[in-house]
């Protein structure tokens, strides 16, 4: 089961929202988001996975360092993940991404 599309919520007149049944669950859940959404369905299971946060781990005496690529809020973690996603719009059921344009520094 799955719902989505646009409905009121707070402030917003027009917030995307999303109620599923996660896998291996019983009960429905509801995403919706008000502020900047970005909500992207897919079909099935199986999705692509975007490259995580983190960089390249290094180990200094015994310890292992391991930091972000970018700093927090960096608007390149989207386009790295839309770089990935979108070469599976064939399996897109719904696409409530507020897609914002990427400053480089």
């Amino acid at each position: 089961m799955i719902e989505h599309g646009y409905k009121k919520y707070a402030q917003y007149e027009k917030a995307p929202f999303v109620t599923f049944i996660p896998k291996g669950k019983r009960n429905p859940c509801q995403i919706i988001k008000g502020y900047n959404p970005y909500i992207l369905i897919l079909n099935g299971w199986d999705n692509p996975e975007p490259e995580g946060m983190w960089g390249k781990a290094e180990i200094k005496d015994k310890v292992t360092i391991t930091a972000t690529k970018y700093t927090c809020f960096d608007q390149r973690y989207r386009t790295d993940f839309n770089l990935v996603v979108d070469l599976h719009k064939e399996k897109f059921l719904a696409d409530y991404r507020e897609l914002v344009e990427v400053k480089e520094n």
